[in-house]
């Protein structure tokens, strides 16, 4: 029987009202959609049921809400949030600390945010100190969804994809210190006839050291009802390639692309169009490089992602054509190509279609469909080393998404990705929702399995699950593994060491070439109020079987243990607290573990504001500064110098609570300045530069002579000149 779903039963879509309705949307508030062609063309809008279930920045742009697209009069048909309501608040401090107001006012100090009045940083005892890695160029200073990459021939050398509000296009960061300092941001576009990119950045490198940038790229695609010229948002997985380490990219290439179709058609006896109108979109894209099943010597890029398709029939209300949704599809799908993303392969299924049935009238399940309420997304492909194909995915089963049972299932190709094996499941657990219930950012991503292989094939995933027993916890993060190329896999392990029911989100893998195994994740463990999140780390050495970090020269022996050194509140980063992305990414070496995730920390007192986090397992040195003469008086020139603050960066100069100065750093991050100092009273004055980042170094300064010698001496030259007119009386 038909399991009916009228929570998210599509309503009938009246594509004539719509036409009859564009004076109304114009006064509505809402920014009227460009038309795609100098034609009478309007947004369908037949992807509706898809929203929900679609990733990254895709699911902000088909909500209409994303902050990159916001008052750009005749740029795009995608957004329809109001976006001027919100204002300054993008950038004005909501609760800046007595004493820093002033400062914080002018221009030149918003654009450092909040990181000039970001506390004291505690720091994680095994952990390099926190680098911010992105910076802005607009007014929208918001970066999510990172995801990194090592050069497998020089292990320093990596490159950052992320989604950046401050450009259409997604961006890239590169570092050739491991890390220590980054040039960027540098835009790699979307495909040329599209309107902007869906996020969704994943890297990888070849061996010979190519990187490629796998993305969503979103345009717009028209096609005709009858008389009625419509169009609704179509997508590609698209991917560009860089031949000098990220620093330029090719021209983007589309791998797939979705598209919209009439099936069925047929005119009834009135000479009106009937059939189906099959609208596509693509998304989820996740990309890996690894040699050729044939050939050790080749390499090959493969790409999987998820094609959604929603069908809906067409009928006539009198004139006026109608659709009314019936079905929605999904699929993983993979494709590859063996000439380094120039060209690539037609699509081939890994999973099978799945369906999800909208009302009464969807009864019956397409031919060659399983289910009537399920979803597959998330998915990720793994290449072993004798070129063998892994490929894991959610299924959301046919109770629901975002409730009741989900499951992790694997196929895997012999062939080079030709075919695959019937699926297998590898993991059934509790599916988490849309949301966690103790804040606002979208979380389902996190149950997107994220895996890696180790050197022998080993098999391994991690996922974030509700925990069976603790109905108040919303999220663990679990483990799995399979030793015989996912033919069988173990049961589940939850990785996280507390005891608590704060939440764990968006976990990441990633095998060093010894073998040992390196997670990370989100975690609200130390968060009374259950919302600011710290980044957690733990490893194991042999497997997967037992799980610790271990400091023997510190005596520190722990389960997991904390990397972040400030934390992130996910309400002060994002518009309304919406997004903080799909997921985190870890990379580990033969020399380093590196980390990235979405930062807040600068919303704290400076207004929104969402970075990239960085952080790795050897130190990073603080930033320093040197000034010449340390001591005078008030008033005389001195000259300061700073080392090791984030290259190309402004850095503002402070003499205790005043900000006095401002520089540039160069590209190796160091300054020269000089200045005259303020007069202040004698002593020693806590001199400070803090660069745009947060990055802080101090020093002293002593005022040999200052306001108080001043003072001194005028009640001195009042004493003398009091004794000179008692002379000159008694004289008299």
């Amino acid at each position: 029987m038909l399991k009916m779903r009228f929570r998210r039963t599509v309503p009938v879509l009246m594509i004539g009202l719509l036409l009859i309705a564009a004076g109304a949307w114009a006064d509505s508030g809402v920014p009227e959609p460009r038309q795609p062609t100098d034609r009478s063309v309007r947004m369908l809008g037949g992807l509706e049921p898809v929203k929900e279930y679609l990733s990254g920045r895709a699911w902000l742009t088909m909500e209409g809400i994303d902050p990159g697209l916001w008052i750009r009069p005749g740029y795009n048909t995608l957004t329809r949030m109001d976006w001027n309501s919100i204002g300054n608040h993008l950038y004005t401090p909501p609760n800046v600390p007595e004493g820093a107001a002033a400062a914080i006012q002018s221009p030149a100090l918003q654009a450092v945010g909040g990181g000039l009045l970001v506390p004291f940083r505690d720091p994680a005892p095994a952990f390099s100190r926190d680098l911010l890695i992105t910076r802005d160029f607009s007014a929208t200073p918001i970066q999510t969804e990172p995801h990194i990459a090592a050069n497998p021939n020089d292990p320093d050398h990596l490159v950052m994809g992320t989604i950046d509000y401050n450009f259409p296009a997604v961006s890239a960061y590169v570092s050739v210190n491991g890390g220590l300092s980054w040039e960027g941001p540098i835009q790699v576009p979307f495909l040329r006839d599209d309107r902007v990119s869906g996020g969704d950045p994943v890297i990888s490198f070849d061996r010979d050291g190519n990187v490629y940038y796998a993305m969503i790229s979103i345009g717009i695609d028209e096609f005709a009802i009858g008389p009625l010229q419509l169009a609704d948002i179509v997508s590609s997985m698209a991917v560009a390639v860089s031949t000098d380490g990220g620093y330029t990219w090719e021209e983007t290439v589309s791998a797939a692309r979705s598209e919209i179709r009439l099936e069925d058609q047929q005119i009834d006896p009135s000479g009106r169009l009937r059939g189906t109108i099959v609208a596509g979109f693509l998304d989820k894209p996740w990309m890996t490089v690894g040699r050729h099943h044939r050939d050790p010597a080749r390499d090959v890029i493969y790409l999987t992602y998820t094609d959604f398709e929603v069908a809906s029939e067409i009928y006539w209300i009198g004139e006026v054509p109608t659709l009314l949704t019936r079905q929605m599809a999904t699929t993983i799908r993979v494709v590859r190509s063996e000439d380094q993303g120039r060209t690539w392969s037609d699509p081939v299924a890994v999973s099978p279609t799945v369906n999800r049935s909208f009302g009464e009238a969807g009864g019956g399940v397409t031919p060659g469909m399983f289910g009537t309420d399920r979803v597959v997304q998330g998915p990720q492909p793994l290449v072993g080393s004798d070129g063998t194909v892994y490929v894991v995915w959610l299924d959301s089963t046919d109770d629901g998404s975002m409730e009741g049972l989900g499951e992790i299932q694997f196929a895997r190709s012999t062939d080079g990705g030709r075919t695959f094996s019937a699926p297998v499941i590898a993991s059934v657990f509790n599916e988490i929702g849309f949301r966690p219930r103790n804040a606002f950012f979208r979380y389902w991503g996190a149950s997107f399995p994220q895996a890696a292989i180790g050197p022998n094939d080993e098999l391994y995933v991690v996922y974030t699950a509700r925990p069976s027993g603790r109905p108040q916890d919303d999220g663990d993060i679990y483990f799995i593994r399979s030793f015989d190329r996912g033919s069988t896999w173990s049961r589940p392990e939850r990785v996280n060491g507390d005891e608590t029911d704060r939440l764990q989100f968006f976990p990441a893998i990633s095998v060093a070439p010894d073998g040992s195994i390196h997670v990370m994740w989100g975690d609200m463990r130390d968060d009374p109020v259950h919302i600011r999140y710290h980044i957690y780390y733990t490893t194991s050495d042999d497997r997967g079987t037992t799980w610790g970090f271990e400091l023997p020269d510190l005596g520190h022996t722990v389960r997991d243990t904390r990397v972040t050194d400030f934390p992130s509140n996910p309400n002060r980063g994002f518009p309304q607290g919406l997004f903080i992305g799909d997921y985190f990414a870890i990379e580990a070496t033969e020399t380093d573990v590196y980390m990235v995730w979405a930062d807040t920390r600068l919303a704290e007192f400076g207004g929104v504001n969402q970075k990239i986090g960085f952080a790795r397992r050897r130190p990073i040195r603080s930033p320093d500064i040197f000034v010449s003469p340390p001591a005078g008086p008030g008033g005389q020139n001195v000259t300061i110098q700073g080392f090791n603050f984030q290259p190309d960066m402004t850095v503002f100069i402070t003499l205790e609570d005043a900000t006095i100065a401002s520089a540039r750093t160069n590209l190796e991050g160091r300054f020269t300045t000089s200045l005259y100092m303020p007069i202040t009273g004698e002593g020693p004055q806590r001199l400070a530069v803090y660069d745009q980042s947060g990055n802080m170094a101090s020093t002293s300064y002593y005022t040999e002579f200052g306001f108080g010698d001043i003072e001194t001496m005028y009640r001195d030259l009042q004493e003398q000149l009091r004794e000179l007119m008692d002379e000159l009386r008694r004289r008299n």
